[in-house]
């Protein structure tokens, strides 16, 4: 990233595609997760889980840090080809009010 290059362009095929956002390419993820800090600066997610298997990657992330308390566990599961995500299915809990 030093050298003026997004790491994203590394990981991410030009096909990629992601079933939450209903939107193709990697910059539709860098610009939801650049939205989440820009509203929550104090966010952090934690990686909790991660399984492979072939060619799919699944991970469940916790995250807190919301501006009203709240936390939140989200579900990825990623496919990958050539190295490379090519889709991304998730799904996230509602934001739960911490005690």
């Amino acid at each position: 990233h030093s050298r003026g290059r997004n790491p994203a362009r590394d990981i991410f095929a030009s096909t990629f595609y992601s079933h939450p956002l209903k939107a193709s390419g990697w910059e539709c993820v860098q610009r939801a997760w650049q939205r989440m800090w820009d509203q929550h600066p104090a966010l952090k997610v934690t990686l909790k889980d991660l399984v492979a298997d072939n060619q799919r990657v699944a991970t469940r992330t916790e995250m807190v840090g919301f501006a009203d308390g709240s936390t939140a566990t989200m579900l990825e599961m990623f496919t990958f080809e050539n190295d490379r995500i090519v889709e991304l299915w998730g799904l996230s809990d509602k934001p739960q009010t911490t005690s």
